[in-house]
């Protein structure tokens, strides 16, 4: 158990930095006397030391992550007409209304003022033409600095981007050209512009909303779901579903298991392979926080399960969280990332007693009800820790979501292994595809017809009042303190393989 307590203590001094005026100098203390602890208290009390140690290397991880801005960040032009020279940095976050690029300037100034500039720049584009990772753009436009929020339970955007190393924003901009001499296209271009051909031909494949729901859940691109959909998911509490997750993952492990056993492919052979799918498939889906954490969690279990060593679940999730916010400590902050990470601990400590409290004699022995039951367990099981976090962030508490989760979350796979096909055959031969479409069509349908009448009755959802951060902390607090209570049984050596279901 001390890796969980060293990378539970690296987590938690990100955390302590990130959301606290502490100095570096205090954490830089802490650390040497920690480490100078280390070798000669022989006790029981070495684990301290050593999360001591980890914990102020996390903070100082996150003090050294934060951006530095120069003299010749653009930052000094706010409020100002400008024009900058840039490169996209990442995937374009696509929605209803346009896409918002990512610019990381390398030259800007008013106009006849242009010269050497550096720092990350969020401009709202129209949603055509698309724009890639790699190409480089002339903007034009007012830049200006986010809003701080209003009152304190608003949602601060400032800070929000700031986590991503964003200070300033276009939000109108008069001019977009991009260049006739685009830096060198590296390879997140190519599997960017390769989804955006994905996504094309799933249009043409199925009508709305069922092309909407599987660009989600394959693509991971929520854009394009109307709105009325949109709202049924929200109000049954399936919205985690419309994007990629760990559960993708673990579908698209136990294809690769399959058909590397099925070819009769060695175990490293088989191995690579798996790892190179998977994470191409990561960048395909768009590379997020919460797809990483799952692809991380894959490969560990992967590796673990090659080298014949038997993978505990708590340290496969707290290595991936640590890889994580190693690479990017403002990843702690993530939305996404974080109801991964807590749906992903609630199965690991709350599945099995679940799964008890519902093991009842009156169930019918029959593979339907054995469905039924598997799917209640794991969706009661993993709003234990996201339930009071959703409610936090979005105030929405669905009365129909075990039901609808029932309903609905058996046939994801369904849907996504006959969408997936029904797109290969479309970007094989379009008319394969839309050949194997009505197949895919069917599933696809009643997850969201299911939501759609699941979410009419107008006690479906109840809007839960604003409360204060404290009050959620308290909450987190009472749960763990019952969990530990209850002595669950830890995982130990000899447990099995984590179960594909919890990526």
């Amino acid at each position: 158990m001390n890796l969980i307590h060293l990378a539970l203590g690296w987590l938690a001094g990100i955390a302590v930095a990130g959301s606290t005026d502490i100095s570096p100098q205090w954490l830089v203390l802490a650390a040497v006397v920690a480490l100078s602890a280390v070798p000669i208290d022989r006790s029981r009390h070495r684990r301290l030391s050593l999360a001591v140690l980890c914990f102020a290397l996390g903070g100082l991880r996150y003090h050294i992550a934060q951006p530095w801005l120069g003299p010749q960040h653009v930052e000094r032009w706010a409020d100002t007409e400008i024009t900058v020279v840039g490169q996209v940095a990442e995937e374009p976050r696509r929605d209803d209304l346009g896409q918002q690029v990512v610019l990381v300037a390398s030259s800007a100034g008013p106009p006849g003022q242009m010269g050497p500039a550096e720092g990350r720049i969020l401009v709202r584009l129209p949603p055509y033409p698309p724009y890639y990772p790699g190409d480089r753009l002339m903007v034009s436009g007012r830049l200006t600095q986010p809003k701080p929020p209003q009152h304190p339970t608003d949602f601060d955007y400032r800070t929000y981007l700031a986590r991503r190393g964003i200070m300033v924003l276009i939000k109108r901009p008069t001019s977009v050209k991009k260049l006739a001499d685009p830096a060198p296209a590296w390879g997140l271009a190519h599997i960017s512009q390769f989804r955006e051909h994905c996504r094309r031909v799933v249009l043409r494949l199925f009508p709305e909303p069922q092309a909407a729901l599987a660009i989600g859940i394959l693509l991971g691109i929520q854009a394009g779901l109307p709105e009325t959909a949109r709202l049924a998911f929200a109000t049954t509490g399936t919205s985690h579903i419309l994007v990629v997750s760990g559960w993708n993952f673990s579908i698209v492990a136990a294809m690769l298991t399959g058909l590397a056993s099925l070819i009769r492919l060695r175990s490293w052979p088989a191995f690579w392979l798996s790892l190179a799918v998977m994470w191409i498939y990561a960048g395909f889906t768009g590379a997020s926080a919460a797809v990483v954490r799952a692809a991380m969690m894959a490969s560990l279990a992967l590796l673990a399960r090659t080298v014949e060593r038997q993978s505990e679940p708590w340290r496969l999730l707290l290595a991936a969280c640590w890889l994580l916010t190693l690479i990017n400590p403002q990843t702690l902050w993530d939305l996404g990332f974080q109801l991964s990470a807590l749906a992903t601990a609630s199965l690991f400590a709350f599945g099995k007693p679940m799964e008890r409290w519902l093991a009842c004699e009156r169930w019918p022995n029959h593979p339907v009800t054995a469905a039924v039951r598997e799917a209640l367990t794991a969706t009661l099981a993993a709003q234990v820790l996201t339930l009071p976090l959703m409610l936090y962030h979005f105030g929405n508490l669905s009365l129909v979501a075990p039901l609808a989760n029932i309903l609905i979350v058996p046939l994801v796979p369904v849907a996504m292994l006959l969408s997936a096909g029904a797109l290969i055959g479309g970007l094989v031969w379009l008319p394969l595809g839309q050949w194997l479409s009505p197949i895919a069509w069917l599933p696809l349908s009643w997850i969201t017809n299911v939501a759609m009448i699941l979410s009419q009755p107008a006690w479906a959802a109840l809007t839960v009042p604003v409360f204060p951060i404290w009050l959620l902390w308290m909450v987190y607090a009472t749960i763990a303190l019952y969990w530990l209570r209850q002595r669950p049984d830890l995982p130990r050596p000899h447990d099995s393989v984590v179960p594909q279901s919890m990526l």
